[in-house]
């Protein structure tokens, strides 16, 4: 059966009314006919027509423009120069074509993407979301689009997507639960997402995206035996996230808490991390962090008890922690094995290196956990 196009057929066959000009009656009627499915018209007309009508596209009428955008967005051979239009017009316009248009070229959404905050919390709406479009929506960073396409499961986030998402999600609360509960979460950036969000989701994080690293370590000690940590130096990046950090005993840990005492934070947190081998700026990261989890991090990396834990917590900040404090640091505690902590707190060393050590830097300005 024929597609009868934007007008009824009792429509298209009548005369036209009293107060409808020659020209937009005609405009109207050509507008069906680009709309037909393929088939009803030879291509090379349609693409002939499609041009055309492209050259008085913005004196349509913003009723025809929308009544086109649904239709377009229906069709499986969208016209491209009047696709293209209808998607970068104003949002009322672009909305159908935009949000259910399954046959839009991925170049057209795209640029349309560059339109406006609008145009790209439209498309992070869409049942699905290429890569291509989520890294483009991404990229922009406005806050409500961004969230509608981190909680949309029919967006697929490429690793670099999901690392600008990372990278930008410190003070926007909104993102980072959706963060949290994307696959497409790596362990590195679940280590940087870290940082910014609650004990909740930073139970999530360790729970469901950090490596316990069992197998791999097994594989490194049955290769290179229980020394390995210690054997040729040119294997140490891939040996770090693995090999255990050296145990710190009771007497090593009063050591330090002396050095503290005595001379100041500052030298505390040389010799701690002359100790682990970690770098200073991590160290006075995990410190500096209010909600205590990283302290029981590194607590349960060093092999210490939990009133290690608390210790350094409240050393770090320089204040003792209350009963809700202490609590979130026991839970992290006994959520995380040896290996686990060690894996993460290797992952945050590795962030304190260029780039990344400036992110954290300038984040650690305005966390609040």
């Amino acid at each position: 059966m024929a597609d009868p196009g934007i007008h009824s057929a009792e429509e298209t066959g009548a005369a036209p009314a009293a107060d409808m000009g020659t020209e937009t009656l005609l405009v109207r009627r050509l507008a069906d006919l680009v709309l037909l499915p393929p088939g009803h018209m030879p291509r090379p007309d349609r693409d002939l027509l499609d041009l055309a009508l492209s050259r008085i596209y913005p004196r349509l009428g913003m009723a025809l423009k929308r009544r086109l955008s649904e239709r377009t967005a229906q069709m499986t051979e969208p016209l491209l120069y009047l696709t293209r239009d209808l998607a970068r017009d104003v949002p009322p316009v672009a909305e159908p074509l935009l949000l259910e248009g399954v046959h839009v070229p991925e170049a057209v959404l795209i640029e349309a993407a560059d339109v406006s905050a609008k145009h790209r919390a439209l498309l992070a709406l869409r049942e699905e979301v290429s890569p291509a479009l989520a890294e483009t929506i991404i990229r922009h960073d406005d806050e409500d689009a961004v969230y509608l396409l981190l909680a949309n499961p029919g967006s697929k986030l490429p690793p670099r997507a999901i690392e600008m998402a990372v990278r930008s999600a410190s003070g926007r609360e909104s993102w980072h639960r959706p963060l949290v509960l994307r696959r497409e979460l790596t362990v590195w950036t679940a280590s940087l997402l870290f940082w910014w969000v609650d004990h909740e989701l930073r139970q999530t994080l360790v729970r469901f995206h950090l490596a316990d690293t069992a197998l791999p370590a097994l594989t490194i000690e049955e290769t290179l035996g229980r020394e390995a940590g210690e054997r040729d130096g040119g294997l140490a990046p891939l040996m770090r996230f693995f090999a255990p950090l050296p145990l710190l005993t009771e007497e090593h840990l009063e050591h330090v808490r002396r050095v503290q005492e005595e001379t100041g934070t500052e030298a505390f947190l040389t010799r701690l991390a002359e100790w682990t081998g970690l770098r200073l700026e991590t160290l006075s990261r995990i410190f500096a962090d209010e909600g205590g989890e990283p302290a029981a991090v590194l607590t349960r990396a060093l092999g210490l008890p939990f009133s290690a834990a608390l210790d350094l917590a409240e050393r770090g900040t320089g204040k003792q922690a209350d009963a809700e404090k202490e609590e979130r640091i026991k839970v992290m505690f006994e959520e995380l094995t040896i290996a686990r902590a060690t894996a993460l707190l290797e992952l945050w060393d590795e962030a304190m290196n260029g780039e990344i050590a400036d992110l954290h830097a300038e984040a650690a300005l305005h966390t609040v956990l």
